[in-house]
Parts: C-alpha cells; structure tokens; sequence
C-alpha cells in the first residue's frame, strides 16, 4: 500500500528533518576548540570519559536512527545510521584515539545527511510493518553492541 505523499506527511518529515539537524549539530558540532579551530559537541565531550561517556553517546546518536525509523525510513537508511553510530561507539572506547577519530568521524552529521538523501528523493510512504521490523532490529543490535561491551570491558578491567 504505498501511496503518495500527502502534504501533511512532507510537513512532518521537514519537521523532524529541522530537529534532527539541531540534535545532529548539538551532538557533534556546538562547541569549537580554540586552538585547533575544530567543532566537537556533546558526543566528542562525553566520550572523554572511558566508557561511560561512549555508552551516553551511542544512546544519544541512537535518537537520530529512532527517528529515522519513526520516519518510515527504508531499511537500507537505518542500517547505515546504525553502522555510522556503531563505528562512532566502537572506535571511541579506545582511549585517546577513539576522542581523536569522534572529532573526525561525525557520525551524527553522517547520520543526518544519510536522513537528509532519503527524506529528499523518497516520494512514496513506507509501510508501517517495515517500521516496527526495524525498530526491533535496531534494539537487538544496540543490546548485543552493550553486551559485547560489558564483556570486553570486564575481561579488559576486571
């Protein structure tokens, strides 16, 4: 049942396009460092902190892929937000270099131009069943992302 998109619906999508560009902007680019003139927000700042500050980020980011699904986004785009947050995780547990590549890496603003793409070309609704598949898709892979965590973490730390 895929119909075209009613003008309520584009209005929606602007909508949440507006805030995920804000959310994108705050979690990646608010706050410039003085001396090395780059932009790092509120994911790059709490990834200082081992660990605890990843986890805060990879939850925070995981609201741009939530949106993305409350969207309707096909799965293709959600895949790639996840991917995009998985690297941003992953990477940052590693001490000092993971802090370096986050400044670099930008997954958020990533997330949101992948969001952007598909918001601008998509001219047709997606069925709501690919919406909740993908919703579970998306917690089952942030569980087994933070149990592998947990357990790296444990074998590293004790």
């Amino acid at each position: 049942m895929n119909d075209t998109v009613s003008p309520a619906l584009l209005a929606k999508r602007r909508a949440s396009l507006s805030r995920i560009d804000r959310l994108a902007w705050w979690l990646d680019d608010a706050f410039e460092i003085p001396v090395i003139r780059k932009r790092v927000g509120i994911d790059g700042i709490a990834g200082l902190v081992p660990f605890a500050g990843d986890l805060v980020g990879a939850g925070l980011s995981s609201l741009l892929v939530i949106e993305a699904l409350r969207l309707g986004a096909p799965k293709s785009v959600w895949m790639r937000m996840g991917a995009n947050a998985g690297v941003d995780f992953l990477v940052g547990l590693v001490p000092v270099v993971g802090d370096i590549f986050d400044i670099a890496w930008k997954a958020n603003r990533r997330n949101e131009r992948v969001l952007r793409r598909w918001l601008e070309k998509t001219t047709q609704t997606e069925k709501k069943t690919a919406r909740w598949g993908g919703a579970l898709g998306v917690s089952l892979g942030l569980a087994v992302a933070f149990i592998v965590t947990v357990v790296l973490w444990r074998a590293l730390f004790g």
